[in-house]
């Protein structure tokens, strides 16, 4: 299979690492401004987005599939080029910094009938699919309330760069907590379904050199009464990302950068420490093989285009 990588940030970079592993890969191209090296294997092509557009490119090469990894606000106007192309897509989380043009790739993309995959990875994590499952089965009864949290010190997410230069610091591009930190908003999502109501604050409340929001706060509200909290945040010097569920029954905690699942049912507790469990880095490799597969088959790609619509929309109040 052929690829077109665009974008060749540190996700891009994953990504390109990830493609490496697998055996059917026969031709790996990054179309990118960044000039930086590449991975020394011939599978590889550097393509020069300062001499050559993306149109020229499509023009004159075909591929199986595209990975969009550029700046999150880019996402978009990239995805409909390579779509119009009739171009499978794996489009790096979130979808896009705003719902602009969503409406006309959802268009490109039903007519073409292209397969569309948002990379939210959580959701191929151990610990996440285990609390799905006791979820599904009900062994913490009916769930009651939950409380998702993630916050780390943007200075320290790339020690070897400047955080003022990074897209995270520039609402404009993309960044700011609450699209930053989506995953959080996204799993939230595939765990209890769509919200029927909610609201969002966003705020930025430190010294951070930035114009993007350091802190998210959204409270969103279910069908059933169920309330679930989401904190995300550029501020907490000690890395920290916790679910807690609970529910009549019982209480799934889970902590993601502490390597630690616990579930209450009943009097019954379970502890949960297996290190695949909490393996975030290999489920960058599951979801492009997941992706891959779905590509080579009839089978729709675990997270929609309309999934990605749908976390968007969480972020924003945008159920009114």
């Amino acid at each position: 299979m052929r690829v077109i990588v665009v974008g060749y940030g540190s996700i891009g970079k994953r990504h390109v690492c990830s493609l490496l592993k697998f055996n059917n890969i026969a031709k790996i191209s990054i179309f990118t401004g960044i000039k930086e090296e590449i991975p020394l294997d011939g599978r590889i092509q550097l393509i020069d987005s300062s001499l050559y557009s993306l149109d020229d490119i499509l023009e004159h090469e075909r591929f199986d599939f595209a990975i969009v990894a550029n700046e999150t606000y880019k996402h978009i106007d990239t995805a409909i080029t390579l779509a119009e192309k009739g171009i499978p897509l794996f489009i790096e989380k979130p979808l896009s910094n705003n719902l602009d043009r969503v409406e006309t790739l959802r268009e490109i993309i039903d007519a073409k009938k292209l397969k569309v995959f948002i990379a939210y990875n959580l959701r191929f994590l151990g610990a996440i699919r285990k609390a799905k499952q006791e979820l599904k089965k009900g062994a913490i009864g009916q769930p009651y309330f939950a409380k998702i949290e993630v916050g780390q010190y943007l200075p320290d997410w790339r020690p070897n760069s400047d955080y003022r230069k990074l897209y995270s610091a520039d609402g404009l591009r993309g960044g700011g907590a609450g699209l930053d930190l989506s995953h959080e908003v996204d799993y939230m999502y595939h765990l209890f379904g769509m919200p029927s109501s909610w609201k969002v604050f966003k705020a930025k409340v430190s010294a951070l050199e930035i114009n993007s929001e350091d802190i998210f706060e959204g409270m969103y509200q279910f069908e059933n009464g169920f309330l679930c909290n989401v904190h995300m945040d550029y501020l907490q010097r000690i890395k920290k990302r916790t679910l807690r569920i609970i529910g009549s029954n019982g209480t799934i905690t889970l902590d993601i950068a502490g390597k630690y699942m616990e579930i209450v049912n009943g009097r019954e507790i379970q502890y949960l420490t297996d290190e695949t469990f909490f393996d975030t880095g290999r489920t960058y490799i599951d979801e492009l093989r997941h992706f891959i597969d779905a590509v080579k088959s009839d089978t729709p790609p675990l997270i929609s285009l309309n999934d990605g619509i749908s976390v968007l929309k969480l972020l924003e109040d945008k159920n009114v």
